[in-house]
């Protein structure tokens, strides 16, 4: 499937762009990348090699493709992506500002490396056979497949950001306009090589910052999980217990194991809401959005405010996605009307409204969530980023369809 969606994406097909980014295969993008990089630098260095010193603009470095790689690497991770997807954020003019999330982030590599890469393998062949230079005045001369390979990736890199975004040409141009200012940057690294081992700091500062931030809260995770392990070992009938180790699985982002939990934790104790509230969330991640509403309806009944009233949204989004789009609507308006500032009951509402055909309806909703990102202050917008993000791209999606 990733294999047909990049070639899917090659061809300039929007859904197998959008597809490739929903995978976040991000290890095999870089491998993609890593891969037709090193191929074309190998074909490369053997045409160079066979031309008797001729060394034209483009050629091998003095560092070799390996370091040639290492330092295109650091570059596109660490400046040219993040600057890429900051700047289409600011560029949206949706309240996100420069700010971007992983899962943004995520995206991007998953598209533009495998996208990059499978250029730099379609045009190793043309430097094998096209060994032909241009020759631009007295000095300037690039080789056929040099410009045909920065050529398809300027084409490529421009539609991917484009739609990845949901840009117009024009903002997408102002985009690249700025990012070429991370250039010097890259000039930098590839001059300065004795600086390279300096740049790995960067990300290893960045993931000891988070070390040393989760530290604590992992500590007492496992804490928690060993002492509620205890528990059911000497009473396997302690509801709270299998809750306890349901949340833990939850934060780590393991749903299966929080689901049998949660399940467990029912079967013993079934009047309690927050119990079947958190089975509804676990089978939710899973997409097994029939039991979700199950578990949601159940807490529904055993405490209709459950959660200050959290329940009735994900009652109304659990019938959207069974299929029971009018009873969605029902309880996702009736939650809004209590809860106006919750940006994914109104992106939930937004679904259903346009899944009936009501798309001026979704259209005022996702305007709404825009709206007041905006009027919110900046942890208000970091809090509910994905929700606004989603309501941007849906917007985006729903103006194109009108």
């Amino acid at each position: 499937m990733w294999l047909k969606n990049l070639l899917g994406s090659l061809g300039l097909q929007t859904a197998a762009l959008r597809a490739l980014a929903d995978g976040q295969s991000v290890m095999a993008g870089i491998v993609c990348y890593i891969a037709g990089y090193l191929a074309y630098a190998l074909v490369r260095g053997v045409v160079y090699a066979s031309l008797l010193g001729f060394s034209p603009l483009g050629g091998l470095s003095f560092a070799g493709p390996a370091a040639d790689l290492a330092r295109e690497l650091i570059f596109l991770l660490l400046l040219f992506v993040p600057a890429i997807v900051a700047l289409s954020n600011a560029f949206s003019d949706d309240g996100l500002g420069l700010s971007f999330s992983v899962a943004e982030y995520r995206a991007h590599i998953a598209v533009l490396f495998p996208l990059w890469g499978a250029v730099f393998l379609v045009t190793a062949p043309l430097q094998w056979t096209r060994v032909h230079f241009l020759i631009f005045g007295d000095i300037v001369e690039i080789s056929i497949a040099y410009l045909i390979r920065s050529l398809l990736l300027l084409i490529y890199t421009f539609w991917a950001v484009m739609r990845l975004n949901y840009l117009s040409p024009t903002r997408t141009c102002g985009v690249f306009a700025l990012s070429a200012l991370t250039a010097p940057i890259f000039w930098a690294i590839s001059v300065f090589i004795w600086s390279l081992p300096f740049l790995f700091l960067i990300p290893l500062f960045y993931f000891a910052a988070g070390w040393v931030r989760n530290l604590g809260a992992g500590r007492a995770g496992t804490g928690d999980f060993q002492r509620n392990m205890r528990t059911l070992t000497i009473n396997p009938q302690d509801a709270d217990a299998h809750y306890q180790l349901g949340r833990i699985g939850l934060d780590r982002g393991n749903p299966d194991a929080a689901r049998g939990h949660f399940d467990a934790a029912v079967k013993i104790t079934q009047q309690v809401a927050e119990y079947y509230y958190y089975f509804g969330l676990a089978c939710e991640r899973k997409k097994d959005w029939g039991k979700a509403l199950e578990c949601y309806e159940k807490a529904y009944r055993l405490d209709p405010e459950y959660g200050q009233g959290d329940i009735f949204r994900e009652v109304g989004k659990a019938y959207l996605n069974t299929g029971s789009v009018e009873k969605g609507k029902e309880f996702l308006t009736f939650f809004l009307s209590r809860r106006g500032a919750d940006p994914e009951g109104r992106y939930w509402l937004a679904a259903a409204l346009l899944e009936s055909g009501d798309a001026d309806g979704a259209w005022f909703q996702l305007n709404m969530i825009i709206d007041q990102a905006k009027a919110n202050p900046r942890f208000f917008r970091k809090r509910n980023r994905e929700w606004i993000y989603r309501a941007r791209n849906l917007m985006r999606e729903t103006k194109g369809n009108l």
